[in-house]
C-alpha cells in the first residue's frame, strides 16, 4: 500500500468518525391550534439528534387557553376490550411478531442509526479493500456505498426522525395525537379517537433548509360537550351556530428536518472517492 492510499485511509477514518460523533439533525417543529381556542396558542419545539440520543427544548405560546383547553375536556377515550383472563391469544398491547401495522419495532430513530453506523463502516471497508486489491468492481463499489450512504443520511434518519415524532403516522392508528405528534412532549395528548368528524392532511417537500412536513387537522372534539350532546354530533357534523359547534378544534403544524455537522463530513470525503477512481493501478492488477 502506498504512503498516499494510508493518507486517505487516515483521512477518510478521521472523516467518518467526525461525522459520527457530530449532530446529525436539527428539528424545528411549530403547531399552532387555529379553530376553537383563543389566541391561536403556539406549541414550539426543538430537537437535536446525534449518533445515541435526542435532546429537546420546547415553549408554548398563549398557554393559557391550551391550559384550560386540557382541564375543562373531559377524556372519552374508548374503554380497552376486556379479554378473557384464560385466553391462549396475546394482549392487543403486546408487540406483534410479524411487525403488524407498526412502521419500527421500538424507535425508527434507533435503526436509522443502525443503517448510518452500517453504511460508514462498509464505506471504510471497501476503500481499505479498493487500496489493498484495486479492480473496477472494488472501486465501482466505493462509489455505490458511498451513494448508499448519502441516500441514507438524507432520507432515513429525517424520516424516522418524523416517525418517532408522530407525524408521518398513518390514518387509521386509533391512538394518533389529534395534533399529528406535536402536542407528544405536551402533559396531555388528545387522541384521534376522541373526536367526530375528524380530518387530517400531512405532506412532505424539500426546502432550503432540509425536508419540510406539515400537518393540518380538523373535527369536534367531544370531549368538550356533555355525555348528552355527544351522539348529536357523531351523527350530523354542526354548522356555525348550531350546539354543539363550539366544539370544534383545528389544529396546524409545520416542521422542518435540517443536517447538521454530519452531511459536512461525509461531504468530505467526497474527494477522497475521486481520488480513490481515478488513481493509477498497476497493469498486473488489472485482472
Amino acid at each position: 500500500m502506498r504512503k498516499s492510499e494510508f493518507a486517505t485511509l487516515l483521512l477518510a477514518a478521521t472523516f467518518l468518525l467526525m461525522a459520527w460523533a457530530g449532530s446529525w439533525f436539527e428539528i424545528v417543529a411549530e403547531g399552532t391550534y387555529t379553530e376553537g381556542l383563543d389566541r391561536e396558542p403556539t406549541i414550539r419545539t426543538q430537537y437535536l439528534i446525534d449518533s445515541s440520543q435526542e435532546s429537546f427544548e420546547m415553549s408554548i405560546e398563549n398557554s393559557t387557553p391550551l391550559l384550560l383547553y386540557w382541564i375543562e375536556r373531559e377524556d372519552v377515550s374508548p374503554e380497552p376490550t376486556n379479554q378473557n383472563e384464560n385466553s391462549s391469544e396475546p394482549p392487543s398491547d403486546a408487540p406483534s411478531l410479524d411487525g403488524g401495522s407498526e412502521p419500527c419495532s421500538g424507535s425508527c430513530l434507533d435503526r436509522a442509526r443502525s443503517w448510518v453506523g452500517l453504511t460508514m463502516f462498509a464505506l471504510f471497508a471497501t476503500l481499505y479493500l479498493s487500496s489493498a486489491r484495486p479492480s473496477t468492481l472494488t472501486r465501482a463499489t466505493v462509489a455505490l456505498v458511498w451513494l448508499l450512504g448519502t441516500a441514507v443520511i438524507l432520507t432515513a434518519v429525517p424520516l424516522a426522525a418524523a416517525a418517532d415524532f408522530g407525524i408521518s403516522g398513518g390514518e387509521d392508528s386509533g391512538g394518533e395525537s389529534s395534533t399529528g405528534g406535536f402536542d407528544t412532549n405536551t402533559q396531555e395528548t388528545v387522541e384521534v379517537d376522541q373526536f367526530a368528524h375528524f380530518e387530517q392532511d400531512d405532506d412532505m417537500g424539500l426546502s432550503f433548509d432540509g425536508i419540510s412536513f406539515t400537518y393540518d387537522s380538523v373535527g369536534f372534539d367531544l370531549g368538550l360537550l356533555a355525555e348528552e350532546d355527544r351522539q348529536a354530533v357523531i351523527d350530523s357534523a354542526p354548522v356555525e351556530g348550531e350546539p354543539g359547534y363550539e366544539s370544534l378544534i383545528g389544529f396546524h403544524g409545520e416542521m422542518t428536518v435540517g443536517p447538521g455537522s454530519i452531511l459536512t463530513w461525509w461531504l468530505l470525503t467526497t474527494p477522497l472517492i475521486i481520488v480513490n477512481l481515478w488513481s493509477p493501478r498497476n497493469p498486473l492488477e488489472e485482472e
